[in-house]
C-alpha cells in the first residue's frame, strides 16, 4: 500500500472574514490557508500588517512573500502589476477572484493540474 505522501499542496486567499475572497493583496490582513492535496481542508488563518499603506503601494511584499512562501497559490481580489511580478517571481502562482471560497474551491480543485 503506497504512503500517503506529507507534502501539502497550499493555496491562500485573501479574506478579511474567512469566507469570501475581499481583500486586494496590498491591504489583505488575514490569508485563508487551504490544503489541496487530497481532500480540500482548511489549514489556518495567517495574519500580517497590510505590505500597503492607504497613501498608496510601497512596494514591499517581502513580508507578505515570507507568510506564504509555502504556498502554491494566492487568489486575491485585486493585485497591482508589481506585486503580481514579485509573486510570481518567486514561484508563486497570482489569481484575482471574486466570491465565496466554498464556491472557488470545486473549480479550482477541478482545474488544480492546470493552474498549481
Amino acid at each position: 500500500m503506497p504512503l500517503k505522501s506529507t507534502a501539502k499542496n497550499l493555496v491562500a486567499f485573501a479574506s478579511l472574514d474567512g469566507i469570501a475572497v475581499d481583500q486586494h493583496f496590498g491591504h489583505a490582513r488575514y490569508w485563508q490557508i487551504y490544503d489541496f492535496s487530497d481532500d480540500v481542508e482548511f489549514v489556518e488563518t495567517r495574519k500580517l500588517p497590510p505590505s500597503c499603506s492607504g497613501q498608496g503601494c510601497c512596494g514591499n511584499f517581502d513580508s507578505v512573500y515570507e507568510l506564504l512562501k509555502d504556498c502554491k497559490a494566492l487568489f486575491v481580489a485585486k493585485i497591482g502589476e508589481a506585486a503580481a511580478a514579485y509573486m510570481i517571481g518567486r514561484g508563486l502562482k497570482v489569481f484575482e477572484a471574486a466570491g465565496t471560497i466554498d464556491r472557488l474551491v470545486p473549480a479550482i480543485k477541478e482545474q488544480y493540474g492546470k493552474i498549481i
